[in-house]
């Protein structure tokens, strides 16, 4: 059964069921996931709520909910009321979203004056510097809990402290500093650290707390050993089975994004031009013409390390080009007399892997598949989407690079 459900963002608490007309939701993996719905204001059950109050955006939270698994929760942003129609619309966010609105900064940046952002360059009296107070300074931990430390020094502030639980720290030699100065966004700086060759992935997973009566995010990060965040059970579907629960299945390829040569600019920081170059020669040995990567998107990037990483990265996605899977399967599949059938709902995740099998094409018979090859097909969720009614989700799969 679907629910929605909303809640006080700071505390998690209370949480109010929301009867909704429709209300789509979307679950990526590394981007926070998306919740909107329409309720209708003639309905009593949704007046006695007061969505005045209780949906107030950017204070109130609102997530849908699988039998006891939350498949989607975060801060509400938007809201639209229709006076002609008597409805309201409702968009949230996953928590991710939070730390667009929260910057790398210590508690210090709450009270030092202004005017004490900066400080004379000890090497020349004439210029200035950041003032090293305002540094996030770290070392000896790994990406992963760097990432957490960000959000544990944004919770420090007072209202910043929103119900977050974390994993334990992973020591590592990793270093990294980011200037007060720079004003950089919490989350933008965690996708940095996801970015990164071997970066960890990090997750915002929403639960219910131990005594039912809230919701609290888990912050979830990849290790230095495992950086996926991933179940050990693999899921399995039968996609050309008679009675399969998979429908609408497509493939999509796509090479516009293929290249042996990638360039990364940055320096943005130091006022500098700073270029990364990176070439893999595999498919000019394959026969392919030369083609090159751009990206600027990593401007203020002011480690040529860092922006090392990203060229190796475009070249390595870029080696060959890519293929898309995508599906639709029952949310709760029952065999013939009633009882549960394969993969449930709510039993797995963005992040899981999951097992496909295709059978051989048989031309008399017209069973398998006459495109894909017969074989069992090892793919990685990448995103699940669903709506009100339950009935179905949209599955995403991760690419797979085809020589």
């Amino acid at each position: 059964m679907t629910r929605y459900i909303l809640g006080d963002l700071r505390t998690g608490r209370p949480i109010l069921d929301l009867p909704v007309m429709s209300g789509p939701w979307d679950d990526r993996l590394h981007v926070a996931e998306t919740v909107k719905v329409t309720v209708d204001l003639n309905d009593e059950d949704v007046q006695s709520l007061v969505l005045r109050n209780s949906a107030t955006p950017a204070q109130a939270y609102l997530g849908v909910v699988e039998g006891d698994t939350i498949m989607a929760c975060g801060p509400i942003w938007t809201r639209s009321y229709s006076r002609p129609d008597r409805t309201l619309e409702l968009g949230a966010r996953g928590m991710a979203s939070y730390f667009d609105h929260r910057l790398v900064l210590p508690l210090l940046a709450a009270s030092i004056g202004v005017d004490q952002w900066t400080v004379p360059d000890p090497l020349d009296a004439t210029k200035t510097i950041p003032n090293p107070l305002l540094s996030t300074v770290f070392n000896g931990i790994s990406l992963g809990t760097m990432a957490k430390r960000l959000v544990q020094q944004a919770r420090t502030f007072t209202g910043g402290n929103v119900p977050i639980v974390f994993q334990p720290d992973e020591v590592a030699d990793a270093t990294k500093t980011y200037l007060g100065a720079d004003f950089k966004p919490v989350w933008e700086a965690i996708a940095d650290l996801i970015n990164r060759l071997d970066g960890p992935e990090v997750n915002f997973q929403p639960r219910f707390m131990a005594d039912g009566l809230g919701v609290e995010w888990l912050m979830q990060t990849g290790t230095v050993a495992q950086p996926l965040i991933t179940s050990p059970s693999v899921i399995e579907w039968d996609v050309t089975a008679q009675e399969s629960p998979v429908s609408d299945f497509t493939t999509k390829e796509d090479a516009t994004k293929v290249g042996s040569r990638a360039f990364q600019m940055g320096g943005r920081q130091m006022d500098d031009v700073l270029v990364a170059r990176a070439y893999d020669s595999t498919l000019v040995d394959a026969g392919y013409p030369l083609m090159e990567l751009f990206d600027a998107s990593h401007s203020s990037v002011s480690e040529q390390p860092t922006l090392d990483s990203y060229a190796a990265a475009d070249v390595r996605a870029g080696k060959f080009p890519t293929e898309v899977w995508s599906f639709t399967v029952e949310a709760h599949p029952v065999d013939e007399d009633g009882f549960s059938a394969g993969p449930q709902l709510g039993s797995y995740a963005v992040g899981d892997f999951a097992d496909l099998s295709i059978s051989p094409w048989d031309a008399v018979k017209g069973t398998g598949d006459p495109y894909l090859p017969g074989d069992k097909y090892r793919m990685r969720v990448i995103g699940i989407s669903g709506d009100a009614r339950g009935e179905k989700v949209k599955i995403d799969c991760a690419p797979i690079v085809r020589a």
